[in-house]
Protein backbone atom coordinates (compact mmCIF):
# COMPACT_ATOMS: atom_id res chain seq x y z
CA UNK A 1 0.00 0.00 0.00
CA UNK A 2 1.33 3.21 -1.23
CA UNK A 3 2.60 5.79 2.00
CA UNK A 4 0.01 8.64 2.00
CA UNK A 5 1.98 11.66 2.49
CA UNK A 6 0.42 14.81 4.08
CA UNK A 7 1.01 18.42 2.43
CA UNK A 8 -0.17 21.83 2.45
CA UNK A 9 -1.16 23.88 -0.59
CA UNK A 10 -0.99 27.54 -0.86
CA UNK A 11 -1.76 28.81 -4.37
CA UNK A 12 -2.57 32.59 -5.26
CA UNK A 13 -2.98 34.03 -9.18
CA UNK A 14 -1.63 37.29 -9.52
CA UNK A 15 -3.69 39.44 -12.32
CA UNK A 16 -4.09 42.66 -13.36
CA UNK A 17 -6.87 43.30 -10.46
CA UNK A 18 -5.15 41.68 -7.67
CA UNK A 19 -4.63 37.96 -6.22
CA UNK A 20 -7.75 35.90 -7.14
CA UNK A 21 -8.42 32.56 -5.35
CA UNK A 22 -8.76 29.56 -7.31
CA UNK A 23 -11.60 26.91 -7.16
CA UNK A 24 -9.97 23.33 -5.97
CA UNK A 25 -13.74 21.79 -5.69
CA UNK A 26 -14.29 23.19 -9.34
CA UNK A 27 -11.07 22.02 -10.60
CA UNK A 28 -10.45 18.86 -9.19
CA UNK A 29 -6.87 18.25 -10.97
CA UNK A 30 -5.37 21.06 -9.95
CA UNK A 31 -3.81 21.36 -6.24
CA UNK A 32 -6.15 19.25 -4.65
CA UNK A 33 -5.02 15.72 -4.29
CA UNK A 34 -7.23 13.38 -6.28
CA UNK A 35 -9.19 10.87 -3.97
CA UNK A 36 -9.70 6.91 -4.20
CA UNK A 37 -13.16 6.61 -3.85
CA UNK A 38 -14.51 3.05 -3.76
CA UNK A 39 -18.79 3.10 -3.68
CA UNK A 40 -20.33 -0.41 -3.35
CA UNK A 41 -23.89 -0.48 -4.16
CA UNK A 42 -25.83 -3.88 -3.49
CA UNK A 43 -28.82 -3.20 -6.25
CA UNK A 44 -26.90 -1.21 -8.84
CA UNK A 45 -29.71 1.67 -8.95
CA UNK A 46 -28.88 4.18 -11.28
CA UNK A 47 -28.36 7.17 -9.13
CA UNK A 48 -25.23 5.87 -7.25
CA UNK A 49 -23.95 5.05 -10.43
CA UNK A 50 -24.57 8.25 -11.78
CA UNK A 51 -22.38 9.97 -8.75
CA UNK A 52 -19.94 7.39 -9.42
CA UNK A 53 -19.66 9.01 -12.59
CA UNK A 54 -19.53 12.33 -11.42
CA UNK A 55 -16.78 11.82 -8.76
CA UNK A 56 -14.25 10.76 -11.83
CA UNK A 57 -15.70 13.46 -14.08
CA UNK A 58 -13.69 15.82 -11.17
CA UNK A 59 -10.53 13.86 -11.00
CA UNK A 60 -11.06 10.97 -8.65
CA UNK A 61 -9.72 7.55 -8.90
CA UNK A 62 -13.32 5.57 -8.39
CA UNK A 63 -14.43 2.10 -8.08
CA UNK A 64 -17.65 1.10 -8.75
CA UNK A 65 -18.88 -2.45 -7.89
CA UNK A 66 -22.47 -3.92 -7.49
CA UNK A 67 -24.04 -7.36 -6.55
CA UNK A 68 -24.86 -8.57 -10.10
CA UNK A 69 -26.29 -11.75 -8.78
CA UNK A 70 -29.27 -9.88 -7.39
CA UNK A 71 -31.37 -9.92 -9.95
CA UNK A 72 -34.56 -9.08 -8.19
CA UNK A 73 -33.81 -5.62 -8.68
CA UNK A 74 -34.13 -3.17 -11.90
CA UNK A 75 -30.22 -2.19 -12.50
CA UNK A 76 -29.19 1.24 -14.16
CA UNK A 77 -26.81 2.55 -16.98
CA UNK A 78 -24.15 -0.05 -15.43
CA UNK A 79 -22.46 -0.29 -19.05
CA UNK A 80 -21.22 2.95 -21.10
CA UNK A 81 -18.26 4.11 -22.17
CA UNK A 82 -16.25 5.32 -19.04
CA UNK A 83 -13.36 8.02 -18.44
CA UNK A 84 -9.76 6.24 -17.49
CA UNK A 85 -10.56 7.22 -14.04
CA UNK A 86 -13.56 4.64 -13.25
CA UNK A 87 -14.49 1.47 -13.53
CA UNK A 88 -18.07 -0.18 -12.88
CA UNK A 89 -17.61 -4.01 -11.97
CA UNK A 90 -20.64 -6.24 -11.56
CA UNK A 91 -20.07 -8.76 -8.40
CA UNK A 92 -20.90 -12.42 -8.31
CA UNK A 93 -20.66 -15.12 -5.48
CA UNK A 94 -20.34 -19.28 -5.86
CA UNK A 95 -24.19 -19.53 -5.75
CA UNK A 96 -27.53 -18.21 -6.52
CA UNK A 97 -28.96 -15.07 -4.40
CA UNK A 98 -32.26 -16.52 -2.78
CA UNK A 99 -33.38 -12.84 -1.57
CA UNK A 100 -36.55 -14.64 0.59
CA UNK A 101 -35.14 -17.32 2.28
CA UNK A 102 -33.46 -16.28 5.53
CA UNK A 103 -30.20 -18.58 6.03
CA UNK A 104 -29.33 -18.67 2.28
CA UNK A 105 -29.99 -14.86 1.91
CA UNK A 106 -27.69 -14.27 5.31
CA UNK A 107 -25.21 -17.03 3.53
CA UNK A 108 -25.07 -14.76 0.29
CA UNK A 109 -24.97 -11.82 2.39
CA UNK A 110 -21.76 -12.61 3.94
CA UNK A 111 -20.32 -14.21 1.04
CA UNK A 112 -20.70 -10.82 -1.19
CA UNK A 113 -19.66 -8.96 1.90
CA UNK A 114 -16.53 -10.94 1.30
CA UNK A 115 -16.10 -10.68 -2.20
CA UNK A 116 -16.17 -6.75 -1.83
CA UNK A 117 -13.94 -6.30 0.84
CA UNK A 118 -11.38 -8.01 -1.32
CA UNK A 119 -12.05 -5.66 -3.99
CA UNK A 120 -11.62 -2.96 -1.37
CA UNK A 121 -7.87 -4.47 -0.39
CA UNK A 122 -6.57 -4.52 -3.92
CA UNK A 123 -7.92 -1.09 -4.71
CA UNK A 124 -6.36 0.62 -1.40
CA UNK A 125 -8.61 3.63 -1.40
CA UNK A 126 -9.04 6.94 0.62
CA UNK A 127 -12.60 6.62 1.41
CA UNK A 128 -15.53 3.59 0.77
CA UNK A 129 -19.10 4.81 0.16
CA UNK A 130 -21.28 1.20 1.15
CA UNK A 131 -24.99 1.70 -0.26
CA UNK A 132 -27.97 -1.20 0.54
CA UNK A 133 -25.42 -3.19 1.44
CA UNK A 134 -26.92 -5.70 4.13
CA UNK A 135 -25.56 -5.90 7.69
CA UNK A 136 -24.30 -9.47 7.30
CA UNK A 137 -21.95 -7.83 4.45
CA UNK A 138 -21.20 -4.47 5.51
CA UNK A 139 -19.33 -5.78 8.45
CA UNK A 140 -16.32 -6.69 6.63
CA UNK A 141 -16.65 -3.98 4.47
CA UNK A 142 -16.17 -1.50 7.50
CA UNK A 143 -13.57 -4.12 9.13
CA UNK A 144 -11.19 -3.72 5.66
CA UNK A 145 -11.63 -0.17 5.26
CA UNK A 146 -10.43 0.19 8.91
CA UNK A 147 -7.38 -1.86 7.79
CA UNK A 148 -6.87 0.28 4.57
CA UNK A 149 -7.46 3.61 6.68
CA UNK A 150 -9.91 4.62 4.47
CA UNK A 151 -12.83 6.88 5.64
CA UNK A 152 -16.35 4.81 5.45
CA UNK A 153 -19.69 6.12 4.64
CA UNK A 154 -22.63 4.43 5.94
CA UNK A 155 -25.26 5.31 2.96
CA UNK A 156 -28.62 4.31 4.91
CA UNK A 157 -30.99 3.61 2.03
CA UNK A 158 -33.00 1.15 4.58
CA UNK A 159 -33.65 0.64 8.50
CA UNK A 160 -32.46 -3.00 8.19
CA UNK A 161 -33.84 -4.71 11.54
CA UNK A 162 -37.48 -3.08 11.09
CA UNK A 163 -37.17 -4.26 7.76
CA UNK A 164 -36.38 -7.83 9.41
CA UNK A 165 -39.57 -7.21 11.40
CA UNK A 166 -41.51 -6.14 8.80
CA UNK A 167 -40.66 -9.87 6.59
CA UNK A 168 -40.72 -12.03 10.17
CA UNK A 169 -44.47 -10.54 11.41
CA UNK A 170 -46.07 -11.98 7.51
CA UNK A 171 -43.85 -15.16 7.08
CA UNK A 172 -43.00 -16.70 10.84
CA UNK A 173 -44.27 -14.51 13.48
CA UNK A 174 -42.40 -15.95 16.57
CA UNK A 175 -39.01 -14.83 15.25
CA UNK A 176 -40.34 -10.69 14.49
CA UNK A 177 -38.94 -9.76 17.62
CA UNK A 178 -35.58 -11.63 18.15
CA UNK A 179 -34.58 -11.23 14.46
CA UNK A 180 -35.54 -7.90 14.72
CA UNK A 181 -33.85 -7.12 17.48
CA UNK A 182 -30.70 -9.05 16.60
CA UNK A 183 -29.91 -7.05 13.12
CA UNK A 184 -31.07 -3.86 14.91
CA UNK A 185 -28.14 -4.16 17.56
CA UNK A 186 -25.97 -4.96 14.52
CA UNK A 187 -26.51 -2.54 12.93
CA UNK A 188 -26.29 0.26 15.39
CA UNK A 189 -23.19 -1.13 15.84
CA UNK A 190 -21.80 -0.88 12.21
CA UNK A 191 -23.21 2.73 12.06
CA UNK A 192 -21.39 3.79 15.19
CA UNK A 193 -18.10 2.20 13.68
CA UNK A 194 -18.87 4.30 10.53
CA UNK A 195 -16.77 7.75 9.80
CA UNK A 196 -19.97 9.09 8.42
CA UNK A 197 -23.45 8.27 8.19
CA UNK A 198 -25.58 9.51 5.41
CA UNK A 199 -29.94 9.63 5.99
CA UNK A 200 -32.09 10.50 2.62
CA UNK A 201 -34.55 11.30 5.18
CA UNK A 202 -35.09 12.99 8.28
CA UNK A 203 -37.18 9.93 9.72
CA UNK A 204 -34.22 8.02 9.39
CA UNK A 205 -31.49 11.01 11.12
CA UNK A 206 -34.19 10.95 13.65
CA UNK A 207 -34.12 7.49 13.88
CA UNK A 208 -30.33 6.90 14.19
CA UNK A 209 -30.14 9.58 16.72
CA UNK A 210 -32.26 7.64 18.87
CA UNK A 211 -29.76 4.72 18.66
CA UNK A 212 -27.44 7.02 20.43
CA UNK A 213 -24.85 7.90 16.74
CA UNK A 214 -22.42 10.88 16.88
CA UNK A 215 -24.77 13.70 15.59
CA UNK A 216 -21.55 15.10 14.32
CA UNK A 217 -21.08 12.48 11.08
CA UNK A 218 -24.95 12.03 10.58
CA UNK A 219 -25.33 13.89 6.91
CA UNK A 220 -29.18 13.88 5.02
CA UNK A 221 -29.00 13.88 1.50
CA UNK A 222 -32.35 12.75 -0.29
CA UNK A 223 -32.34 10.49 -3.14
CA UNK A 224 -32.51 11.61 -6.56
CA UNK A 225 -32.73 10.41 -10.00
CA UNK A 226 -30.64 10.97 -12.98
CA UNK A 227 -32.10 13.45 -14.93
CA UNK A 228 -30.21 13.02 -18.14
CA UNK A 229 -31.01 9.27 -18.58
CA UNK A 230 -35.12 9.40 -17.51
CA UNK A 231 -36.77 11.63 -20.02
CA UNK A 232 -39.93 12.74 -20.82
CA UNK A 233 -41.18 10.73 -23.84
CA UNK A 234 -44.12 11.28 -25.89
CA UNK A 235 -47.10 8.73 -25.41
CA UNK A 236 -46.89 7.50 -29.09
CA UNK A 237 -43.25 5.85 -28.88
CA UNK A 238 -41.69 3.01 -30.16
CA UNK A 239 -42.02 0.86 -27.00
CA UNK A 240 -45.77 1.83 -26.60
CA UNK A 241 -46.31 0.79 -30.02
CA UNK A 242 -44.18 -3.00 -29.68
CA UNK A 243 -46.70 -3.14 -26.39
CA UNK A 244 -50.10 -1.90 -27.99
CA UNK A 245 -50.63 0.69 -25.89
CA UNK A 246 -50.02 4.17 -28.18
CA UNK A 247 -53.58 4.13 -28.27
CA UNK A 248 -54.71 3.30 -24.79
CA UNK A 249 -54.56 4.38 -21.50
CA UNK A 250 -51.68 2.96 -19.39
CA UNK A 251 -51.53 2.90 -15.58
CA UNK A 252 -47.88 1.14 -14.99
CA UNK A 253 -46.06 0.04 -12.06
CA UNK A 254 -42.50 -0.43 -12.89
CA UNK A 255 -39.46 -1.77 -10.12
CA UNK A 256 -39.33 -4.15 -7.73
CA UNK A 257 -42.52 -5.73 -5.81
CA UNK A 258 -42.54 -7.36 -2.83
CA UNK A 259 -45.01 -7.76 -0.14
CA UNK A 260 -43.83 -4.54 1.22
CA UNK A 261 -45.35 -2.73 -1.86
CA UNK A 262 -48.51 -4.11 -1.45
CA UNK A 263 -49.48 -6.14 -4.59
CA UNK A 264 -53.05 -6.66 -3.56
CA UNK A 265 -53.45 -2.84 -4.43
CA UNK A 266 -52.66 -3.84 -8.31
CA UNK A 267 -54.81 -6.50 -8.18
CA UNK A 268 -57.46 -4.67 -7.26
CA UNK A 269 -57.05 -2.18 -9.89
CA UNK A 270 -56.38 -4.86 -12.64
CA UNK A 271 -59.95 -6.80 -11.34
CA UNK A 272 -61.40 -3.40 -12.25
CA UNK A 273 -60.22 -3.08 -15.12
CA UNK A 274 -61.28 -6.45 -16.11
CA UNK A 275 -64.56 -4.83 -16.01
CA UNK A 276 -64.22 -1.94 -17.36
CA UNK A 277 -61.44 -2.39 -19.72
CA UNK A 278 -61.62 1.23 -19.66
CA UNK A 279 -56.96 0.89 -19.60
CA UNK A 280 -54.98 -1.24 -19.05
CA UNK A 281 -52.56 -1.90 -16.21
CA UNK A 282 -49.02 -3.05 -16.95
CA UNK A 283 -46.95 -4.24 -14.17
CA UNK A 284 -42.94 -4.36 -14.83
CA UNK A 285 -41.54 -6.13 -12.14
CA UNK A 286 -39.80 -9.48 -9.98
CA UNK A 287 -39.92 -10.19 -6.84
CA UNK A 288 -42.08 -12.35 -4.14
CA UNK A 289 -44.94 -9.56 -4.48
CA UNK A 290 -44.67 -10.08 -8.54
CA UNK A 291 -44.78 -14.16 -8.59
CA UNK A 292 -48.00 -13.33 -6.06
CA UNK A 293 -49.99 -11.27 -8.34
CA UNK A 294 -48.97 -13.55 -11.17
CA UNK A 295 -50.56 -16.13 -9.84
CA UNK A 296 -53.84 -14.20 -8.16
CA UNK A 297 -53.85 -12.48 -11.93
CA UNK A 298 -53.69 -15.54 -14.19
CA UNK A 299 -57.13 -15.32 -15.41
CA UNK A 300 -57.06 -12.09 -16.52
CA UNK A 301 -57.15 -10.74 -19.92
CA UNK A 302 -54.03 -9.07 -21.25
CA UNK A 303 -56.11 -6.54 -22.78
CA UNK A 304 -56.33 -5.51 -18.87
CA UNK A 305 -53.44 -6.81 -17.25
CA UNK A 306 -50.07 -7.74 -18.14
CA UNK A 307 -47.26 -8.76 -15.49
CA UNK A 308 -43.48 -8.47 -17.45
CA UNK A 309 -39.95 -8.38 -16.84
CA UNK A 310 -37.56 -5.47 -16.27
CA UNK A 311 -37.28 -3.89 -19.13
CA UNK A 312 -33.93 -2.73 -20.73
CA UNK A 313 -32.52 0.28 -18.61
CA UNK A 314 -31.87 2.16 -21.91
CA UNK A 315 -35.48 2.32 -22.69
CA UNK A 316 -36.73 3.49 -19.35
CA UNK A 317 -37.58 6.72 -20.52
CA UNK A 318 -39.86 5.78 -23.17
CA UNK A 319 -41.40 2.81 -21.13
CA UNK A 320 -42.51 5.13 -18.24
CA UNK A 321 -43.68 7.57 -20.94
CA UNK A 322 -45.72 5.08 -22.59
CA UNK A 323 -48.03 5.46 -18.80
CA UNK A 324 -50.61 7.66 -18.24
CA UNK A 325 -50.21 7.25 -15.07
CA UNK A 326 -47.34 5.94 -12.86
CA UNK A 327 -48.30 4.05 -9.24
CA UNK A 328 -46.06 3.62 -5.92
CA UNK A 329 -47.01 1.65 -3.30
CA UNK A 330 -46.14 1.18 0.18
CA UNK A 331 -47.10 -0.66 3.02
CA UNK A 332 -48.00 1.27 5.81
CA UNK A 333 -45.99 -0.28 8.14
CA UNK A 334 -42.98 0.06 5.83
CA UNK A 335 -43.16 3.72 6.28
CA UNK A 336 -40.26 3.86 8.52
CA UNK A 337 -37.60 1.96 7.18
CA UNK A 338 -38.24 2.36 3.42
CA UNK A 339 -38.15 4.95 0.74
CA UNK A 340 -38.77 3.70 -2.78
CA UNK A 341 -36.80 5.15 -5.16
CA UNK A 342 -38.76 4.54 -7.93
CA UNK A 343 -40.96 7.50 -7.29
CA UNK A 344 -37.85 9.69 -8.22
CA UNK A 345 -37.12 8.27 -11.73
CA UNK A 346 -41.04 9.02 -12.43
CA UNK A 347 -40.53 12.48 -11.39
CA UNK A 348 -37.86 12.75 -14.18
CA UNK A 349 -40.51 11.26 -16.89
CA UNK A 350 -43.36 13.85 -16.52
CA UNK A 351 -46.08 12.02 -16.08
CA UNK A 352 -48.66 11.94 -13.36
CA UNK A 353 -48.25 9.80 -10.25
CA UNK A 354 -50.62 7.45 -8.36
CA UNK A 355 -49.20 6.85 -4.87
CA UNK A 356 -50.45 4.42 -2.07
CA UNK A 357 -47.90 5.16 0.53
CA UNK A 358 -48.27 6.36 4.40
CA UNK A 359 -48.32 10.05 4.82
CA UNK A 360 -45.13 10.17 7.22
CA UNK A 361 -42.98 8.50 4.27
CA UNK A 362 -40.06 10.46 2.66
CA UNK A 363 -41.18 9.82 -1.19
CA UNK A 364 -45.20 11.18 0.18
CA UNK A 365 -43.99 14.31 0.83
CA UNK A 366 -42.00 14.50 -2.14
CA UNK A 367 -44.69 13.78 -4.27
CA UNK A 368 -46.86 16.31 -2.58
CA UNK A 369 -44.01 18.98 -2.31
CA UNK A 370 -44.10 18.44 -6.26
CA UNK A 371 -47.63 18.32 -7.04
CA UNK A 372 -46.97 15.59 -8.88
CA UNK A 373 -49.94 13.02 -8.62
CA UNK A 374 -52.48 12.11 -5.93
CA UNK A 375 -51.65 10.31 -3.07
CA UNK A 376 -54.37 7.97 -0.85
CA UNK A 377 -53.87 5.40 2.12
CA UNK A 378 -52.58 2.08 1.12
CA UNK A 379 -55.14 0.74 3.81
CA UNK A 380 -57.99 1.31 1.40
CA UNK A 381 -58.07 -0.76 -1.97
CA UNK A 382 -61.23 0.94 -2.93
CA UNK A 383 -59.39 4.85 -2.35
CA UNK A 384 -56.72 3.42 -4.40
CA UNK A 385 -59.40 2.46 -7.16
CA UNK A 386 -61.19 5.36 -6.94
CA UNK A 387 -58.31 7.69 -7.41
CA UNK A 388 -57.09 5.47 -10.60
CA UNK A 389 -60.91 5.87 -12.00
CA UNK A 390 -61.04 9.79 -11.55
CA UNK A 391 -57.12 10.36 -12.99
CA UNK A 392 -58.37 8.36 -16.13
CA UNK A 393 -61.34 11.46 -16.61
CA UNK A 394 -59.35 14.18 -15.50
CA UNK A 395 -56.89 14.89 -18.83
CA UNK A 396 -56.03 18.45 -18.02
CA UNK A 397 -54.79 17.09 -13.95
CA UNK A 398 -53.07 14.89 -15.42
CA UNK A 399 -51.18 16.86 -17.86
CA UNK A 400 -50.08 19.15 -15.10
CA UNK A 401 -49.23 16.78 -12.45
CA UNK A 402 -46.23 15.86 -15.22
CA UNK A 403 -45.26 19.04 -15.77
CA UNK A 404 -45.15 19.95 -12.20
CA UNK A 405 -43.13 16.10 -11.83
CA UNK A 406 -40.12 17.31 -14.31
CA UNK A 407 -39.95 20.47 -12.72
CA UNK A 408 -39.67 19.20 -9.52
CA UNK A 409 -37.14 16.67 -10.69
CA UNK A 410 -35.20 19.43 -12.51
CA UNK A 411 -34.72 21.80 -9.62
CA UNK A 412 -33.82 19.36 -7.27
CA UNK A 413 -31.65 16.10 -8.99
CA UNK A 414 -28.98 18.10 -10.21
CA UNK A 415 -25.86 16.15 -9.32
CA UNK A 416 -23.22 18.33 -9.23
CA UNK A 417 -24.58 20.20 -5.40
CA UNK A 418 -25.38 16.14 -4.49
CA UNK A 419 -21.53 14.84 -5.56
CA UNK A 420 -20.42 18.37 -3.64
CA UNK A 421 -21.93 17.29 -0.54
CA UNK A 422 -20.30 13.52 -0.48
CA UNK A 423 -16.93 15.62 -1.23
CA UNK A 424 -17.40 17.77 1.16
CA UNK A 425 -17.56 14.91 4.40
CA UNK A 426 -14.90 13.12 2.72
CA UNK A 427 -12.81 16.15 2.42
CA UNK A 428 -13.28 16.88 5.88
CA UNK A 429 -11.26 13.37 6.68
CA UNK A 430 -8.10 14.15 4.52
CA UNK A 431 -5.82 16.33 5.77
CA UNK A 432 -4.13 17.86 2.47
CA UNK A 433 -7.45 18.67 1.18
CA UNK A 434 -8.60 19.98 4.69
CA UNK A 435 -5.30 22.29 5.25
CA UNK A 436 -5.53 23.09 1.55
CA UNK A 437 -8.71 24.48 1.65
CA UNK A 438 -7.32 26.94 4.98
CA UNK A 439 -5.40 29.03 2.19
CA UNK A 440 -7.40 28.89 -0.78
CA UNK A 441 -11.22 30.45 -0.98
CA UNK A 442 -13.63 28.97 -3.67
CA UNK A 443 -15.00 31.24 -6.32
CA UNK A 444 -18.54 30.86 -8.27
Amino acid sequence: MCPRIKFKLKFIVVTLDGPTSLNLTRSPTFGVRRMRIFVNEFSGHPFQIQLSRELARRGHEVQHVYFAGNTLTPKGAVAGKESANITITGMNIGGAFVKHSPLKRRAADIEYGKVVSEAVRKFHPDAVLSSNMPPDGQKFLIQESKRQDAQFVYWLQDIYGLAVRFFFERRAKMLANVGGSYYEHVEKTLLQQSDHVVCISNDFVDYVKRWGIDPRKIHMIENWAPLDEVLPFPKDNAWARENHVADKFCFMYSGTLGMKHRPELLLRLAQHLEETREAILIVNSAGVGADWLREQTKDLSPDAFRLQQFQPYDRLSEVLGAADVLITLLDSDAGMFAVPSKALAYLCAGRAMLMAAPEENQATKVVRAANAGWVVSPDSPADFVSAGRKLISSHDQRIWFGKQARAYAETHFDVVPIADHFLNLLEKSVPAIQQAREHVALPA
